[in-house]
């Protein structure tokens, strides 16, 4: 049996190195599950050039595509994986649901990573934008129709599918994002308050929501020390804001060092504006026993309780003042959100739960593939 994953860039266009971005790990941490089911496993992505790599028992195949040739990258990647694919036996799986073409008659699989169209846009073209919208609804509808199973990383998709499709075909399957988890809660025991923003650096992200808000708290606070991690086309506004302060370290990580870069900090912030699933950003913060404080925005609602295990805001700039103003001045609130976080991340969140629940899902494929034979 072969697993065959459809995704537009798990290594890079040339085929050396990975290509770096939230689905890549998530791939990465699935081909293990799929292998112990029993799977071969095998990557269709396009490329600048053919190439063929094998990397910890996995396949990649880079497939050349250009934009121009008048084929949508997705169709033209089914089109070079299907004559590989045994129908009867083999799995295909598309990393994102955007990678879905048509129907192939046989057990298939698409991952759905969180609703992506609420993002706030300029104001001035509302009905343009609302039309756009309404179409990509429509086209997201009509994939997610021609797959067996669709896993989701939370659960505000699968209610908005619901509410515009009554009677879905598709089946829906809620399995939430994971972290690393510590074998116990890092200690906090440092001079003064830690607050870090570890994020790539885009406006829906949150960049300056946080700028804006760290450059209030630095003037009003003493003794406040602030880690901003990462990289991305909005960090000039971030140093505009923020490079005058001493106290203010930039730096930059890899996805296998969050957890160490999270374990020092006392307050860790996730202002997303839209576009966000169950966040690594915010389970990574909370396994390392950070305060978090996030906005109510896409999944995020499916991981913090504000109040218990976090403090959740809407994406506004005195509700995220005021948010962190409270964790600074209450030492007891902060110490308490800080412990609920790291147990809840590692009860509900830890990467052996996931695994659990995609073999669960690889089994039921089986076993409906079984039924339908017979």
């Amino acid at each position: 049996m072969r697993a065959h994953i459809i995704y537009y860039n798990y290594l890079n266009p040339d085929g050396e190195g990975m290509s770096i971005g939230g689905i890549q790990t998530y791939l990465t941490n699935l081909i293990p599950v799929l292998r112990r089911q029993g799977y071969d496993v095998t990557i269709w992505q396009r490329s600048a050039k053919d190439f063929h790599k094998v990397l910890d028992g996995c396949e990649v195949y880079g497939i050349p595509f250009r934009e121009n040739w008048g084929k949508r990258v997705a169709k033209f990647l089914l089109d070079a994986a299907l004559p590989h694919i045994d129908l009867p036996n083999d799995l295909l799986l598309y990393g994102c649901e955007t990678c879905i073409t048509r129907h192939v008659p046989c057990r298939t699989v698409a991952i759905q990573h969180g609703i992506f169209w609420d993002v706030p846009k300029k104001e001035g073209a509302y009905l343009r934008g609302y039309v756009r919208k309404c179409l990509n609804a429509w086209k997201i509808i009509k994939r997610v129709s021609k797959v067996d199973h669709l896993v989701c990383v939370d659960n505000n998709f699968i209610n908005w599918h619901r509410a515009i499709t009554p009677y879905p075909k598709v089946k829906h399957i809620f399995i939430p994002n994971f972290t690393a988890i510590p074998s116990e809660m890092p200690s906090k025991e440092h001079e003064g308050i830690s607050i870090i923003f570890a994020r790539r650096f885009f406006p829906h992200r949150g960049t300056r929501l946080f700028a804006n808000v760290i450059e209030r708290i630095l003037k009003e606070y003493k003794n406040i020390h602030v880690t901003v991690a990462g990289t991305g086309p909005d960090a000039d506004y971030i140093h505009g804001k923020l490079d005058s302060f001493q106290n203010v370290r930039f730096t930059t990580f890899s996805s296998e060092e969050s957890l160490s870069i999270h374990k020092d900090m006392d307050i860790a912030v996730v202002p997303t504006i839209g576009s966000e699933g169950t966040s690594l950003s915010l389970l990574e913060a909370m396994a390392s026993g950070c305060a978090v404080v996030c906005t109510n925005v896409g999944g995020m609602t499916n991981i913090v309780l504000s109040g218990y295990n976090g403090l959740m805001i809407s994406p506004e700039e005195d509700e995220l003042f005021d948010a962190l103003a409270t964790l600074i001045e209450d030492a007891s609130l902060r110490a308490r959100l800080q412990s609920n976080a790291y147990t809840c991340a590692k009860e509900a969140f830890s990467l052996k739960r996931w695994q659990d629940c995609w073999e669960k899902v690889i089994e039921r494929s089986k076993k409906e593939e079984v039924r339908a034979k017979k």
